[in-house]
């Protein structure tokens, strides 16, 4: 089971090295729910919990795309203000980020249990690292 997800995740990370337009909605919504299977996988939520826990994490994660959404290209500073400025832009960017997960936290403790809510963050930055792992190899292939 593991090693399906792994590669099920891995199909979805070499598909989204395509430009994010109309036609990929449906490759996004794929990619969501191969999370939500990894998430309640690895945190071994019930199908009762997952009724629950799915509505609340979809809300968290356009909140957090919107965010990431919401940065501009990457920009090579060309000076030590310009470097400082697109430091601190990341540094709020990360603070901004901070406060929805503190947000959802509460959340997510009305669906799951203790050891899972300890746990939730921890396992979708494993699964985040994961994937833009494989979509860099993919890109650089």
């Amino acid at each position: 089971m593991k090693q399906f997800m792994i590669l099920l995740i891995a199909a979805l990370v070499s598909l989204t090295a395509v430009s994010n337009d109309g036609k990929n909605s449906s490759l996004n919504e794929r990619f969501y729910k191969a999370k939500v299977k990894e998430l309640t996988y690895r945190l071994h939520i019930t199908a009762e919990q997952q009724k629950k826990f799915e509505p609340i994490y979809r809300a968290y994660c356009e909140e957090m795309t919107a965010l990431w959404n919401e940065r501009s290209k990457p920009i090579k500073p060309s000076t030590s203000t310009d470097a400082a400025a697109k430091a601190k832009r990341k540094m709020e960017m990360q603070q901004r980020a901070q406060g929805i997960r503190m947000k959802y936290i509460d959340r997510f403790a009305t669906v799951l249990n203790a050891d899972q809510v300890d746990r939730i963050y921890e396992v979708e930055s494993i699964i985040q690292k994961k994937l833009k792992e494989r979509r860099d190899q993919a890109r650089n292939q």
